[in-house]
């Protein structure tokens, strides 16, 4: 059974579910022109609702990734502010060239050890961008240096540090 929508006259203020469609064009009972159009707005309200929670939920792409096959990772500038005291963390100098992804899973963990730590806000943070990418972006994979590109957006968004040995 189809549920119709509830018209209202603006002059008598009479209610009526009407026949066949789901908008009378006058009242039944004043034979008004003066008919509510609130039940229209609403819904048309809440199908543009449904469509831009819709895009916003389907557009959940990570961030463009990178292209080169052998990338050189260096330490990430710090991303918080500091006091007028505190110095600035050492910064290793000589790059690291990632050729397996072995060689990258060692080098993500070696610079956020937190990340080896299951259920911390990086370890998490890390595992929603991995599906995301397996999902919209399988060929991202295809760079062995994938697991420390990964964990420095992570470690982005979450507001980490680098920890350089």
């Amino acid at each position: 059974m189809r549920t119709r929508l509830l018209n209202r006259c603006k002059s008598c203020g009479n209610t009526w579910f009407p026949r066949g469609f789901d908008f009378s064009g006058e009242c039944p009972s004043c034979r008004s022109g003066d008919v509510d159009l609130a039940g229209r707005l609403y819904l048309v309200m809440l199908v543009l609702i449904a469509v831009g929670a819709g895009i916003f939920w389907a557009s959940d792409r990570p961030h463009r990734s990178a292209q080169n096959a052998a990338t050189p990772v260096a330490s990430p500038t710090p991303t918080k502010l500091r006091r007028a005291g505190e110095s600035a963390p050492a910064v290793v100098s000589v790059p690291v060239v990632i050729r397996t992804e072995a060689e990258g899973r060692a080098e993500a963990l070696r610079l956020y050890p937190d990340l080896g730590v299951a259920n911390s806000p990086l370890n998490r943070e890390f595992v929603t961008r991995y599906r995301s990418y397996q999902r919209l972006e399988p060929d991202f994979f295809d760079n062995p240096a994938w697991p420390v590109i990964l964990v420095k957006e992570a470690a982005n968004v979450v507001g980490e540090q680098a920890k350089v040995q």
